[in-house]
């Protein structure tokens, strides 16, 4: 047998690109310290139709006899219909593990005829677990963090693991651990600086997880990275997942160091108050290569906030935005959960023009997504809605396909009815203002992903989608290399964009923009025919005076330059 334990990541419709992203970190840690205590683990991620006969495959041709499943809110059910299956007609040893393994019990164990259940970190409980299967080490009930059905059908559960505070002596993931051929081999890379989360936010399900923060040491984090350059000299950049890697502004400042030092790029998730009481870390931060971060925004109301133990104000997340905006940050997105705690027409309302706001403080920077609240388990909210002024409706759960995509709540304001079209004129209402302050963006604006080459956020880009849909910025964005945005007094100019004349010199572009007298006429001449000087010499004016209106020109992305 080449391995003792096949771990999966599976999901529906999951297509070659999107399997290699949901090569779960955590199950290639645990695989790496398995075999660091002389264990074999194997890690697989794709679609779930692939992902059993994979399962079948390995059993018939390796003998395998010990498979884990990752388990979040969107894949559960479907897992354990799958263990159901297999429980039918092979002999493997089954168990889940994952954030939703918390919320799994007896009734799981009974329905899916699963074998076990591991709850929080699965290190040290799954080596545990290996050695009694495996070796005939110690017995189930000590194994932490376990929960089963004993041989007489009755319900265990062992008391939880204590959280690994050392998470330095953890091996990092290993490429020969892994079935995807490209796992560490792409241009990025996902890592996590540490565990834990000291915040209390009474939507999040982390608080089903440790609170107790942990973090890697910078020396371990390089460490790791410096080992996937010496195989992968492709590497650009490297994403950190962490919740809370912003927490410590000196461990930040140590971590930009080093990376400036590989000159690489990275994006990462921050706290919106870390990044409000420490404002001259972004500068550092961006210097050093980063590209994108994502904040936790969920409402532009303060009763909403309030309700979901944020500690922030929605003024604290502008000033943020617009911090992030003036260092330069490529890209910041951040998501508005609608539906939630106390909504109501108000809040909401708020929360619009919150978001409306923080388009215009970003402006080309700004990625702003929507999303329905989701009652993950163990969660305040959850526990107690009616202390939130929510109704969560099992029926809408036990039909919908994605968390967060469909209203499973109602609130003491708004029916579910409601909540589904404040989002749908919430996001009406933002495509409309992406593309109304679109047309106010600059070249600095236009160019700020352009300019590092990410060109897409973690979120995607609703900034392409608006210039795509105004002729002169459509247009302007294929002439974005370094040669086609130097201005030289011989080369052609290119004027871009659509122009109606509203009156002898003056003429109106896409609509909204307004040339007049001089700037329109060498906006007019800029066809590509004549050089600077030449147009210059034919409008009888100096140098200086046509190279202040084409930076002010090319500054409103309506002409480059081009050599030929």
């Amino acid at each position: 047998m080449d391995y003792e334990l096949l771990l999966l990541s599976l999901s529906r419709n999951a297509n070659s690109q999107a399997a290699y992203f949901q090569e779960c970190i955590g199950q290639h840690m645990i695989a790496a310290y398995l075999a660091k205590h002389d264990f074999r683990a194997k890690v697989y991620s794709g679609d779930i139709l692939n992902g059993e006969a994979f399962i079948l495959q390995e059993m018939k041709e390796k003998g395998i006899q010990y498979v884990g499943f990752y388990v979040a809110a969107d894949n559960v059910i479907m897992i354990g219909n799958l263990i159901k299956r297999l429980k039918k007609t092979t002999n493997l040893i089954l168990f889940v593990g994952g954030p939703q393994a918390a919320a799994l019990g007896e009734e799981f164990l009974r329905k899916t005829n699963c074998d076990f259940i591991i709850v929080g970190e699965g290190e040290r409980p799954v080596l545990q677990l290996l050695s009694y299967l495996e070796d005939g080490i110690g017995n189930l009930k000590e194994v932490k963090s376990l929960r089963y059905l004993s041989t007489e059908g009755i319900f265990c559960s062992t008391p939880l693991d204590e959280p690994i505070m050392d998470l330095d002596s953890l091996p990092y993931p290993r490429r020969i651990d892994s079935f995807h051929k490209k796992f560490r081999k792409t241009s990025s890379i996902g890592l996590l600086t540490g565990r834990g989360c000291p915040f209390h936010c009474t939507f999040c399900y982390e608080g089903a997880t440790s609170k107790i923060v942990r973090y890697r040491s910078i020396k371990n984090v390089m460490g790791e990275i410096d080992e996937v350059l010496e195989y992968n000299p492709s590497l650009t950049t490297v994403n950190v997942f962490d919740d809370t890697f912003t927490l410590k502004p000196d461990r930040v400042y140590e971590f930009c160091r080093e990376m400036k030092r590989r000159k690489l790029h990275w994006t990462c998730e921050a706290h919106v108050s870390c990044i409000y009481q420490h404002p001259e870390m972004l500068k550092t931060m961006i210097e050093s290569g980063l590209l994108a971060m994502q904040i936790g925004i969920e409402s532009g109301s303060q009763q909403v906030l309030d309700a979901y133990q944020k500690h922030i104000t929605p003024e604290m997340i502008t000033t943020v935005v617009r911090y992030c905006y003036q260092e330069g940050l490529c890209t910041l997105e951040g998501n508005y959960i609608i539906g939630g705690a106390f909504e109501s027409d108000k809040t909401l309302s708020e929360s619009l023009i919150h978001a409306k706001r923080l388009l215009e403080e970003g402006r080309g920077m700004m990625e702003i997504q929507t999303v329905f609240f989701a009652p993950y388990f163990d969660t305040p909210i959850t526990k107690y809605p009616e202390r939130f002024g929510i109704r969560i409706l099992p029926e809408k759960i036990e039909n919908m396909i994605t968390t967060m995509k469909e209203p499973v709540v109602e609130t003491d304001d708004l029916s579910v009815e409601e909540i589904m079209l404040w989002k749908q004129k919430f996001d009406q209402e933002l495509q409309k203002h992406y593309y109304n302050q679109a047309l106010l963006c600059t070249r600095k604006d236009v160019l700020r992903k352009e300019a590092s080459g990410l060109k897409m956020g973690i979120l995607g880009s609703k900034w392409y989608d608006a210039y795509a849909k105004i002729p002169h910025l459509a247009e302007f964005l294929q002439h974005t290399s370094q040669i086609e945005q130097e201005y030289s007094f011989c080369k052609y100019p290119i004027r871009v964009g659509t122009a109606k004349l509203k009156s002898e010199n003056r003429i109106e572009i896409d609509q909204k923009i307004i040339l007049e007298g001089l700037e329109a006429e060498v906006w007019h001449k800029s066809n590509g025919r004549f050089t600077v000087k030449e147009i210059a010499n034919k409008l009888q004016i100096s140098t200086e005076i046509i190279a202040d209106i084409y930076d002010r020109l090319n500054q409103r992305c309506l002409v480059y330059f081009s050599p030929f």
